[in-house]
């Protein structure tokens, strides 16, 4: 199955994601040049060196991530406006990305704490819907804990990787899907978009 990226097109599923985060504001693809310096995945202690370097400033928000038909998750995110107002997100990203959709979110404000992301799921799955518990309880504890350190329960922890593991799993179009909808693969979670 597809891994998480960013979604080829802004659908309505996704705005309607985006308008309950931030009411009125329209999500924008943002090329990704990321500096050779950049630690993946840090875009807040990225995005201060680069002012630091070049000036410009941050805008902070969120970075709109697509799972195949299985979810979309709002990360909170920064990126990088240059001193002639374009915006780049410098930070490198596991998955490669060439460019990201971006949400703009002036109330998002990063402490050095974890900020929890927002997820909507995008099939009927039970599977999916326990999921999206299971990583929003995650979240909780992560944003709870007092220092970066955390501790998920064991229980926890295997039963995300069971399902992570079963959602990620290659199947044949006609096959049932591993989200166990019921529908087969290519009616739902394999669809194309």
């Amino acid at each position: 199955m597809k891994r998480e990226t960013t979604p080829v097109e802004i659908t309505d599923r996704i705005m309607e994601l985006c308008n309950g985060a931030v009411p009125g504001t329209m999500p924008v693809y943002v090329p990704v040049e990321a500096a050779g310096w950049g630690l993946m995945n840090e875009c807040f202690p990225n995005v201060r060196r680069m002012i630091q370097e070049h000036g410009g400033q941050q805008v902070n928000g969120w970075a709109v991530w697509q799972w195949a038909n299985i979810s979309v998750t709002l990360e909170a995110h920064a990126v990088w406006e240059s001193p002639e107002g374009e915006l780049v997100d410098i930070t490198p990203h596991d998955c490669g990305e060439r460019e990201i959709l971006f949400l703009r979110d002036d109330k998002v404000v990063y402490c050095g704490k974890p900020i929890g992301s927002i997820r909507q799921p995008l099939t009927g799955s039970p599977l999916v819907a326990e999921l999206i518990e299971l990583l929003n309880e995650r979240d909780w504890i992560m944003c709870a804990s007092a220092d970066k350190t955390y501790v998920l329960p064991k229980e926890m922890y295997l039963r995300i990787m069971q399902i992570q593991e079963m959602l990620h799993k290659e199947v044949g179009r006609n096959d049932p899907c591993p989200c166990q909808s019921g529908l087969k693969y290519k009616k739902c979670c394999g669809r194309s978009w």
